[in-house]
């Protein structure tokens, strides 16, 4: 598209010092390159339109931080919905759960190898979000 769109300016270029619009060459590249700049806006322009809107109303961002000095393992399982993940938190780091899909969440916070849950609640997730959940 871009050779194309190139072309077309050159072409033009040489049209211009037939006709003999400009006196120097110096005039032809600049006219020329101006020509060539348009027809390029001109021709990607349309495709900035059609880009999607990002994370609004499909996905946020939520970062858990463990300030304990176990581990803790975080299960999120999203309500009318199979999708279930999961991680684990060293002491005293931060991980996230990246583009997580908006709606209801189910959270489960519990020490590895111990059945019984630290907390257990749900937390709406919004589009473009960016929660932080402290544990301490």
């Amino acid at each position: 598209m871009k050779t194309f769109a190139i072309s077309i300016g050159m072409l033009l270029m040489y049209c211009s010092q037939i006709r003999g619009q400009s006196n120097t060459a110096t005039n032809n590249v600049i006219e020329g390159s101006k020509i060539a700049v348009e027809l390029i806006k001109a021709l990607t322009g349309k495709k900035d339109l059609e880009k999607t809107s990002g994370c609004k109303g499909s996905y946020a961002d939520l970062c858990v931080v463990n300030e304990t000095t176990n581990s803790i393992a975080v299960v999120m399982a999203k309500a009318r919905s199979d999708e279930k993940k999961e991680i684990l938190i060293q002491p005293s780091s931060k991980e996230c759960f990246l583009q997580i899909g908006v709606g209801v969440w189910t959270y489960d916070l519990h020490i590895p190898a111990v059945p019984q849950s630290l907390r257990r609640g749900d937390i709406l997730i919004e589009g473009c979000q960016n929660l932080i959940m402290t544990i301490k």
